[in-house]
């Protein structure tokens, strides 16, 4: 077993989650590297029931009666877009299995549909199928998502007949979902033109319709067989009466989809790679490989990556941005906070708000390429979104437990008190990374300082420590170094 320090733990929960408590961290550090990343990697086993009776896991009983009425989802006020954002950021604010999630708000990104065309209803039902598949083989996950009726949507696959060839999924599935425009290391396409007409023929006559007999959420995927082109077609030079599963079955085992699917996935958990530095492009090489060897496991791969040197050097420390959802979730998690989501007449609109107004409006992304994730994200009217949050979760001092919304409860401030401004600072730091700000005196000098600027000393009172913790909060939150992953 390779041993974990507490940092160590801390980088893994932040990458394969939003971050946790020290209770948390410590509880990975004693598992062991391998060990930890398979308890998260492995979140079936984790005990995740009472996030179904908050916000609800997939479409369970509690869920339908709290959140949403089936009967019609598209005249209902319960059930509108603000509703299933709101819905998603409780999961990855309450959930025990904080991979999932996680992987969940990758492949979202990856396979990016958004609320600007397609109707909510099949968003949702898109979420929940990421979530299932989320570590699948990926020829399994590709092909649940290309027979999605959101994407079927969203790409025009419903309106690509016989005759009538609609090229948007072929382009799309292979320029953005598996290969690239361009092997990553040689630089020569990976596609033609003529591969993109082909391939659109093989998935004319891809449609969808309500599943006999079932709710409002159930569809079923089918061919159309008077819409389908059931001629020979020529793809990657190879003749054959191609249909749309046969095409996926022979890009994800192209090699160019391992390298490319290693790439996104090391630049979303890892840190950015540079190809024109001969170690990056070797490990890409190193992790396809993984990708190939496994018969195309997204477990494997995501676990050889959590578990290897690269995860775990000084370039990956803090070397990525946090995105809206990681900066807003973590703060919650990190610091101890509380979070209520509220009950169907009140609830709270606070959490997916804020993501929209720092660049990522969950369920809507800017278009299929998706949110440009590491760059982008740190521009003057964010990082003003970003210190407001952090000032309205440090400050936040609701006047029961019940009310919506986030916020950190006295009991937890007071548990950030130490015997002197300098371990009370520390404790802070090391509940929010832990963060190295290359110096503490500010903070220590904050904490002992009054509103006239005087040096009093550090006060333990009540009404000293609410102020003054909270405050200090507050600065370590705006860090430039909490904006880091």
């Amino acid at each position: 077993m390779t041993d974990l320090t507490f940092d160590d733990a801390s980088h893994i929960l932040r990458r394969m989650g939003f971050g946790g408590t020290s209770d948390e961290i410590n509880n990975l550090m004693s598992m062991g590297r391998e060990g930890a990343v398979n308890y998260l990697v492995n979140y079936g086993s984790i005990d995740d029931s009472a996030l179904t009776a908050v916000a609800g896991d997939g479409i369970s009983p509690t869920f339908v009666t709290q959140s949403f009425n089936f009967s019609d989802p598209n005249n209902n006020t319960n059930f509108n877009d603000n509703e299933i954002k709101r819905w998603w950021m409780t999961r990855m604010v309450l959930t025990k299995r904080q991979f999932q999630e996680k992987m969940t708000l990758f492949w979202h990104n990856h396979f990016a549909t958004a609320l600007s065309k397609v109707p909510r209803q099949y968003m949702y039902v898109q979420n929940l199928m990421l979530r299932n598949h989320a570590l699948d083989q990926f020829d399994a996950l590709l092909l649940a998502v290309a027979q999605d009726a959101d994407m079927l949507i969203f790409l025009d696959t419903i309106t690509n007949i016989k005759g009538r060839a609609n090229e948007n999924f072929a382009r799309e599935l292979q320029e953005l979902f598996t290969m690239g425009q361009n092997n990553l290391v040689t630089g020569q396409p990976n596609y033609t033109q003529f591969d993109i007409t082909q391939i659109a023929r093989a998935f004319t006559g891809w449609q969808f319709r309500k599943t006999p007999g079932g709710g409002p959420f159930d569809y079923q995927f089918f061919v159309n067989a008077a819409a389908h082109d059931d001629g020979q077609k020529t793809i990657y030079g190879q003749t054959a009466n191609f249909g749309g599963q046969d095409v996926i079955t022979t890009i994800a085992a192209r090699e160019e989809t391992g390298q490319f699917l290693t790439k996104k996935l090391f630049e979303f958990f890892v840190y950015p790679l540079d190809l024109t530095n001969s170690a990056d492009v070797a490990t890409i090489a190193k992790f396809a490989g993984v990708y190939t060897s496994s018969n195309h496991s997204v477990k494997t791969l995501v676990t050889s990556l959590f578990t290897s040197d690269e995860f775990f050097s000084s370039r990956a420390r803090f070397g990525l941005i946090k995105n809206p959802v990681e900066l807003i979730v973590s703060a919650i998690r990190m610091s101890g906070g509380q979070y209520v989501p509220g009950s169907p007449a009140r609830r709270d609109a606070t959490l997916y708000t804020r993501s929209k107004n720092m660049g990522m409006d969950l369920f809507d992304p800017p278009g299929v390429q998706g949110w440009t994730l590491n760059t982008g994200w740190v521009n003057t009217a964010s990082m003003l979104e970003r210190f407001n949050y952090a000032n309205t979760l440090a400050s936040n001092r609701p006047a029961n437990s019940t009310t919506p919304g986030a916020w950190i409860s006295s009991d937890t401030i007071n548990g950030f008190v130490g015997p002197n401004a300098k371990k009370t600072v520390k404790r802070i730091l090391s509940a929010l990374g832990p963060l190295d700000l290359g110096g503490i005196g500010p903070l220590k000098n904050y904490l002992m300082t009054d509103d006239s600027g005087n040096i009093v000393g550090f006060s333990t009172d009540a009404t000293t420590v609410d102020k003054k913790i909270r405050g200090l909060l507050h600065q370590a939150l705006s860090a430039p170094e909490f904006q880091l992953n």
